[in-house]
């Protein structure tokens, strides 16, 4: 469910379950009743997935979890290579993921503080990340503050800048303010969110009402209700 929603859109149903948690909704005081705030979808089952031979290392370094989504993975200069280039230098492991993409050689510089995989499961890399770094896909973002995992959003097409603005606005990150980023800018942000413990502090608040929320027997109460 997309965060930009119109009246209309809120008003013609009787009821718009919006998949989401008031923590990280603007507040409405003309808010209709048709409106629920649900929760977001929780992690799912495991996936069947073989961690790397390197995972270990998560636990020996900061981790900085980074994906440039599923969707707009078309042209990883937009975040993962200047995150790469920002974090390269740092006293972090960077975890990237590539949404399934397959990897070509050559296509990425690598730094050696860093590991590329073409997926990974975020329910087991976001519970160990110190920080996420993400282009804004509304799910991801939900799942990171469902782990109380602070993040840095470069959100630039569909509804990411709207979900990187309330990142900034609720205090649990840092917003970009672009879908392009530049290298310096990256780093800023990554290292002002690791540094400044009121970004994972401010995480936690909506991570306890994401564990606590039941979306699905919410739509299953709205189903009988109907």
């Amino acid at each position: 469910m997309l965060p930009v929603i119109s009246d209309a859109q809120i008003l013609l149903p009787g009821v718009f379950a919006q998949l989401t948690v008031p923590s990280f909704e603007y507040p409405r005081i003309d808010a209709p009743p048709a409106l629920w705030l649900i929760g977001a979808l929780p992690p799912g089952p495991p996936t069947v997935w073989q961690p790397p031979s390197w995972w270990p290392e998560l636990s020996q370094r900061r981790v900085v979890a980074l994906t440039q989504g599923t969707v707009a993975d078309h042209d990883l200069t937009d975040l993962v290579q200047p995150a790469l280039d920002a974090l390269a230098d740092e006293g972090v492991l960077v975890v990237a993921g590539l949404g399934g993409r397959e990897i070509v050689a050559g296509e990425l510089r690598v730094p050696s503080n860093a590991r590329v995989e073409s997926f990974f499961p975020f329910d087991a890399l976001f519970p160990l990340a110190d920080v996420v770094v993400t282009n804004g896909g509304y799910g991801g973002v939900q799942l990171a503050l469902h782990h109380g995992v602070p993040l840095v959003v470069a959100g630039g097409s569909e509804d990411k800048p709207a979900v990187a603005a309330r990142v900034a606005d609720f205090g649990v990150g840092v917003d970009l303010r672009t879908g392009r980023p530049g290298t310096a800018a990256v780093g800023q942000a990554v290292r002002r969110v690791l540094d400044e413990p009121a970004f994972r502090r401010r995480a936690h608040d909506p991570s306890a009402e994401y564990r606590s929320a039941d979306p699905v027997h919410a739509v299953l109460d709205i189903i009988d209700g109907v």
